[in-house]
């Protein structure tokens, strides 16, 4: 492949050094940092007819660009023209030097009136760095007004998807007149952005550009052309059945043309059905320009377990028909000083924070012992907490009075895998306070005389089985009743895994029941049976009422916070 040649005739197309570059097939990130010194530095290797190229880098490194116009009429003497492009084997060219003048009498000729840049045919000026300080200052306002403290970044371009077709007609051109030409050697437009554009603009925001593998903040810049639409009109006649589906698909398609649309119909389209649609590659009138940034920091997480010491808080906030029914919740007053240190407005905290937990207990249950595991997912934080801040944030929590958290450490995202298979695997250990509410077929007193538990009754619970396996109590749950608004009627096989039983001194009718149950075990449904739809139940075991008074979960059987790497 003749790089020298293919980089002239792309030249005279009228792309610009980076695109020319580009279609070369040349990767190196630092040629797109300075691409004119490279195309000095690269053709002094190739060898010595290279002075026209290097003639051509240093008048546009003073913004005197050679004029390069297709199918336009210039006035000057170095007008070089083919035949029609109509034609099947030629393309419209003319190059202006209008520099040559300056070039060859050492520098004493008076200096020639600056000159328009010359928008570039293929990337419509996205990589000409003339175009480029309206973007920095948008970009550089919105890291300052947002306060992001992270040192690197990563950059991304949303380029008019016109760029793809004039990029197609290009290339078809190359292999047209260098039948040997591999289109696949063509670096992205964005590739070739990101190495020029991205490392100029970490000098402007004072960061250093990074991969986005690495750098949590990515900035990205979306770019429009205003011909964009017009021009992707000709891919209804290139591609009509495609394009006539789409109009079909109203509903599916809302957008006629995107990017992976026009990628489909330019796909098997040749030089002259392109030709034959009207498709030319004109003077650009008007370049692409920034009509929007958007800058975002990958999530941040955060690790924790709260315990919950109060009978009338939900987890999350309680709204019926739009209004609150109770006052607060635990992911509120868990939140509430998080989005403090954020300094987010409450109105903000629920785009910005959310609470995983290892399932969720009952507005009227508490949370003991070392409490139930949660996470925090921080979306676009502008930094990552202190150990202090955390600390603050947990006494915070705790002196409510309802929620005490005692340790907030960040995790991963790859932890959370941890977190989301508990709630299917962990067991729990409940405390239920129950009552013996009439005589069962086992009492041996009159039936006529009070309730109370005896004795047999806490033997009868504490020796209950109904497999051979180490699980104590293998039962059958129906949703219960008062879930069923949001959860499928299933019928779930459930285990009971350990239970034991206590008479409470001076309260002849109450007994606590502590049992260990595994995922997913509605407890107070196994208390009272609910009409058989759980079963055995407690009822079963005792052959008579019983039913709840209070129920605690005193422990989530669940490593977490997971262990920080060693």
């Amino acid at each position: 492949m003749d790089q020298k040649a293919i980089y002239k005739f792309c030249k005279g197309l009228g792309c610009c050094v980076a695109c020319c570059l580009r279609y070369i097939g040349i990767k190196n990130p630092n040629a797109y940092e300075d691409p004119k010194t490279f195309v000095q530095r690269f053709y002094d290797k190739i060898g010595p007819d290279s002075n026209e190229i290097k003639n051509d880098c240093e008048s546009t490194s003073k913004s005197e660009e050679n004029a390069i116009k297709i199918n336009t009429n210039t006035e000057t003497s170095n007008e070089i023209k083919d035949s029609s492009m109509d034609g099947p084997d030629s393309v419209n060219i003319t190059i202006n030097n209008l520099n040559s003048g300056a070039c060859s009498n050492g520098g004493t000729s008076p200096p020639h009136k600056k000159r328009k840049i010359n928008i570039c045919v293929s990337c419509l000026g996205i990589l000409q760095e003339d175009n480029w300080q309206h973007s920095f200052e948008i970009v550089k306002d919105l890291l300052d007004k947002k306060g992001y403290e992270c040192t690197s970044y990563a950059c991304a371009l949303s380029a008019p998807i016109a760029t793809l077709l004039r990029e197609k007609i290009i290339t078809l051109h190359i292999v047209d007149e260098f039948p040997q030409y591999d289109p696949k050697v063509l670096t992205p437009l964005k590739e070739a952005w990101k190495w020029s554009y991205g490392v100029k603009l970490g000098t402007y925001v004072n960061k250093t550009l990074d991969s986005g593998a690495i750098s949590p903040l990515l900035v990205t810049v979306n770019m429009d052309y205003i011909d964009d639409l017009q021009e992707l009109e000709i891919l209804k006649t290139v591609s009509p059945q495609l394009f006539e589906e789409r109009r079909k698909q109203k509903r599916r398609f809302v957008t006629e043309f995107t990017r992976p649309s026009v990628e489909q119909a330019l796909e098997n389209a040749t030089l002259w059905s392109l030709k034959g649609a009207g498709a030319r590659l004109e003077e650009v009138s008007a370049k692409a320009t920034c009509v929007g940034v958007g800058a975002t920091h990958t999530p941040l997480y955060l690790a924790g377990r709260y315990v919950k010491l109060s009978r009338s808080l939900p987890q999350s906030p309680w709204l019926l028909d739009g209004q609150r029914v109770l006052p607060s919740s635990v992911q509120e007053i868990i939140f509430a000083p998080l989005a403090k240190l954020y300094r987010w407005k409450a109105a903000d905290t629920e785009h910005h924070l959310k609470l995983i937990s290892a399932g969720r207990e009952d507005v009227d249950v508490r949370c003991l012992g070392d409490g139930r595991p949660f996470a925090v997912e921080i979306t676009d934080p502008i930094r990552q907490l202190t150990d202090a801040e955390l600390k603050q944030a947990c006494d915070e929590i705790s002196s409510s009075g309802q929620v005490i958290v005692k340790q907030i450490v960040p995790i991963t995202r790859e932890d959370l895998v941890q977190l989301k298979k508990g709630e299917e695997t962990k067991s729990k250990t409940y405390e239920a306070l129950c009552i013996k509410l009439a005589h069962s077929k086992y009492d041996q007193t009159d039936h006529t005389g009070p309730v109370r538990v005896t004795p047999e009754d806490i033997d009868r619970i504490n020796t209950y089985t109904n497999t051979d396996t180490d699980v104590r109590i293998s039962i059958t749950q129906k949703t219960p009743i008062r879930v069923l608004h949001r959860r499928p009627l299933l019928t779930r096989t459930r285990d009971i895994l350990e239970l034991t039983a206590e008479i409470i001194p001076d309260h002849p009718q109450l007994f606590l029941v502590r049992v260990r149950t595994s995922a997913g075990t509605y407890v107070k449904e196994w208390v009272h049976g609910e009409l058989r739809r759980s079963a055995p139940s407690l009822r079963d075991i005792l052959a008579t009422s019983t039913d709840l008074l209070a129920l605690d979960v005193v422990a989530v059987h669940l490593a977490w916070p997971p262990a920080p790497p060693t």
